[in-house]
């Protein structure tokens, strides 16, 4: 690209998402294009078992005055200094209760033994090591971690900055280390449990870019955000609804963002059908409501009239449609297992005639559906989009890409609280812009609504929850490999070990420190040629 045409750059993704970790050094870069899990050299854990920390890798765009995109600059184009900040202050923070039931008042705070009206002693709740920066090629984190915050005085390290090759940004989060400053003090709660801390964190990264040299031409940078969570234990399977759609939702009613006018069945359609026939190989109930032939949307028969616009195979549709639990929370006669999806809502666990408890499609979703329902569709298809991997993708289509990719593997919902990210991200005030989070916010700002320690959350939150990154039940692959056809009676729990028969709370404090040892779900080859989803690298035997 010629440089004076260089009026601006962005970095993107414009929210990335790093994952914890308890390898000392493995670690592998998040995924970068729709469609296309991370799949780390040697598996998600390293020799020892242990989990690699994923990475986000943040890339800077120059951008015309007319607001095209130009291209990527590396260290090889400019002067890139990168700047990120990450903080945790879930401590410092409100009890979580619930999106429609949140105080704010001083006796609603976490650790309220540190007195809520005095300021300073509160900031020592905050993990906050301040920003780090690097810069150039390869740089390998020395001089940028960020290993000088403390809760109540124990340092909490949350993690450093990279480089790769090219001199893009490599944030790296925590070791997924909790604990209590307090002795004795074991996990009694999934969300709030004061004196513990935990090592997910957020805040912004910034950039200065200058053209030509040290000494050259500097250009402005906006800004984007890094999101530190736990781990993703099925890569491969999407969220039915993803922290994607939830963005993409709110761009479109209220950030400006074009809604197209024309429902496409393999864009809009096809996904929200194949999401929960993939939720069956870590979740049971998925399994038993659509593990068969005559209820899995997909089966080629069903599906060729599912997609299929046609008056004679309306009833098909409509059938389907008519499962589907209507957005908004108020319809008492749809508080059940019933309607679909029988996952828990942003009011708490499902419970039957509580209709906040029960999870339903977003406003835009359930009207796509409708409209798929009555016929008004593109007939465009029998499958999604075939996925483009990012080096194939144009410099136009590398920016969205790269955030679609990070917020389709995370979970949009229920969220009580949820595992990347809480029910802000509904919410218009969170956003300045189409997929870019509001100016203002102070790192720490969006991981401070979660649950502390995630442990807690990550071991309760079973079977009506988050399936997709926290599975239920599973195919362990030694089974797999010795069946000719996949069954059900060889799926095992996938948290098997932790608390068996011991409680709640002995599984919640169990999680805090076996959480490194459990399975990962990933794609193989099914004995009939297919793909099946089985867990591997599980690290601790199972029990007799």
């Amino acid at each position: 690209m010629n440089p004076e045409d260089v009026v601006h750059c962005e970095i993107h993704p414009t929210i990335g998402i790093a994952r914890l970790g308890n390898s000392p050094d493995g670690f592998f870069v998040g995924p970068e294009a729709p469609g296309i899990p991370p799949r780390p050299d040697g598996g998600f854990k390293d020799a020892s078992g242990r989990v690699k920390r994923q990475a986000a890798r943040f890339r800077v765009y120059a951008y015309d005055g007319a607001g095209r995109v130009l291209g990527e600059l590396t260290s090889a184009d400019a002067q890139i200094t990168w700047t990120a900040e990450l903080a945790n202050a879930k401590g410092a923070w409100f009890a979580f209760a619930g999106r429609f039931h949140t105080s704010t008042a001083d006796s609603a705070r976490r650790n309220r033994q540190v007195d809520p009206a005095d300021p300073v002693a509160r900031a020592r709740l905050v993990v906050r090591p301040g920003p780090r920066s690097v810069a150039g090629p390869s740089a390998d984190g020395t001089g940028a971690r960020f290993d000088t915050g403390t809760f109540l005085g124990t340092p909490v390290p949350l993690g450093e900055l990279r480089t790769d090759e090219a001199g893009r940004l490599l944030v790296l989060g925590g070791f997924g280390r909790s604990g209590s400053v307090e002795p004795a003090h074991p996990v009694r709660h999934f969300a709030n449990n004061d004196s513990w801390f935990d090592d997910t964190s957020d805040g912004p990264v910034t950039a200065t870019v200058r053209l030509g040299g040290p000494q050259g031409r500097e250009v402005p940078v906006t800004p984007a955000w890094c999101l530190v969570t736990p781990p993703d234990f099925a890569p491969y399977t999407p969220s039915l609804i993803t922290l994607y759609d939830v963005a993409l939702e709110v761009a479109r009613t209220s950030l400006g963002l074009p809604t197209p006018p024309e429902v496409s069945f393999t864009r809009d359609i096809y996904p929200l059908l194949a999401r929960p026939i993939g939720l069956a190989w870590v979740n049971e109930v998925a399994r038993r409501r659509h593990g068969d032939a005559a209820h899995n949307f997909l089966s080629p028969g069903r599906l060729a009239r599912l997609s299929s616009n046609a008056a004679a195979d309306a009833p098909f549709r409509q059938a389907v449609f008519r499962r589907l639990r209507a957005p908004g929370g108020t319809d008492v006669s749809q508080a059940n297992d019933g309607f679909m999806p029988l996952l828990a809502g942003d009011d708490g666990d499902s419970q039957d005639g509580r209709p906040g408890t029960w999870l339903a499609l977003l406003p835009g979703q359930y009207e796509r559906m409708r409209r798929w329902a009555a016929g008004d569709f593109l007939p465009d298809g029998t499958a999604a989009p075939t996925p483009v991997p990012f080096a194939d993708l144009t410099p136009q289509d590398q920016p969205h890409a790269l955030v679609r990719a990070a917020l389709e593997a995370a979970n949009g919902g229920g969220f009580f609280p949820g595992i990347e990210m809480t029910y802000i991200a509904a919410e218009p005030a969170t956003w300045a812009a189409p997929f870019r989070l509001r100016t203002g916010l102070a790192a720490g700002d969006i991981s401070k609504y979660m649950a502390v320690p995630w442990q807690a959350d990550f071991f309760l939150c079973n079977t009506h929850w988050w399936p997709a990154a926290r599975p239920d039940e599973v195919l362990p692959e030694p089974e797999h490999d010795a069946l000719l056809q996949v069954s059900a009676d060889a799926f095992r729990e996938w948290d098997r070990g932790i608390a068996d028969g011991g409680g709640s709370v002995k599984g919640m404090n169990e999680m805090v420190s076996h959480w490194g040892t459990l399975g990962f779900i990933v794609a193989r080859t099914a004995p009939d040629g297919g793909e099946v989803l089985v867990e591997t690298e599980r690290s601790s035997p199972d029990p007799p």
